[in-house]
């Protein structure tokens, strides 16, 4: 049962006390508390988890997360900041956290705080700065808000709208260079089937280095009437014929809380059990597997 100032408040009525009632931090049961679906952070460190869980299960939360009453859930919180405490208290079998009620908290906020706590991944930067996009925000409105520069914006934000093969290599952590990312979308522009056939060795690095080692290659090549190296064997590729029971580029269609979605392949969850996918509206998550259904499978372009 939560305490307020003036005693004991029933469940019902949790959600309904103003925030001034509560200005310390107030055990709220993990039950009623909702991780945000748009939050900015994205990736979760299974090892980290586990070592917090730890230091949990020891001592405690010695620092109260921060939650805002749920918009449309009488009775709920969303989680403002501290989404890796909230989880690594499940971890640790612990049933309530301690938890400040903030209805000012933005979003602003929260990305500062999270990129502060534990620097951002590229992608992660690219998920915020879309969503900061839908929002009607200007890229230069964005940086300033952010307090960075606007090239650093835009280059973040293509990393959105790779071609599927770039965008394999990188959602798999192959290469987290945003620089070398976009250098080499360049070249893909120019010779996209030998850039293709170069990302297929798992051996190969990605690198700014390696890149314009490539560019170098493939433009030399390209002054020559025969080609070679990789360029020979790309083409070659091309005119296999494929096999009819080989399902290309698969899409898994799934409706999870009774929303539709679609399965991530090349995103790697945080534990066991749970994966990436996307809403219809473009939001990634993770989610618990065994809450999935399976509606369609097919075959992409």
């Amino acid at each position: 049962m939560i305490k307020s100032r003036a005693g004991s408040v029933k469940k019902s009525d949790r959600v309904q006390a103003s925030p001034e009632a509560h200005a310390h931090p107030i055990d709220i049961p993990l039950d009623l508390i909702e991780e945000d679906p748009n939050q900015p952070r994205t990736v979760f460190d299974p090892q980290l988890l586990n070592e917090l869980a730890d230091t949990i299960r020891q001592r405690g939360v010695k620092n109260p997360i921060s939650v805002h009453h749920h918009p449309e859930k009488s009775g709920r919180y969303v989680i403002n900041d501290g989404a890796r405490r909230y989880r690594a208290s499940h971890l640790a079998g612990k049933k309530t956290i301690k938890a400040f009620i903030d209805v000012d908290f933005t979003k602003i906020d929260q990305i500062i705080v999270n990129a502060h706590q534990a620097g951002f991944t590229p992608r992660e930067w690219a998920i915020l700065i879309e969503q900061e996009e839908k929002k009607g925000k200007s890229r230069r409105q964005i940086a300033r808000e952010l307090g960075m520069s606007a090239p650093h914006i835009t280059s973040h934000a293509a990393l959105l709208r790779l071609p599927d093969c770039i965008a394999d290599a990188f959602n798999s952590g192959r290469c987290q260079d945003v620089t070398a990312v976009n250098h080499l979308v360049v070249v893909w522009r120019q010779y996209p089937d030998d850039v293709e056939f170069w990302l297929e060795d798992p051996t190969v690095e990605i690198t700014r280095a390696s890149i314009a080692r490539l560019r170098a290659f493939l433009d030399s090549r390209d002054q020559s009437e025969q080609p070679v190296g990789p360029a020979a064997v790309a083409k070659e590729r091309k005119t296999r014929i494929p096999s009819p029971l080989r399902l290309h580029k698969p899409i898994v269609r799934i409706r999870y809380e009774g929303e539709p979605a679609q399965l991530l392949f090349n995103r790697r969850p945080s534990q066991p059990g749970y994966a990436w996918i996307r809403s219809e509206n473009g939001n990634e998550r993770e989610g618990a597997i065994e809450k999935m259904q399976l509606t369609e499978l097919s075959e992409g372009k």
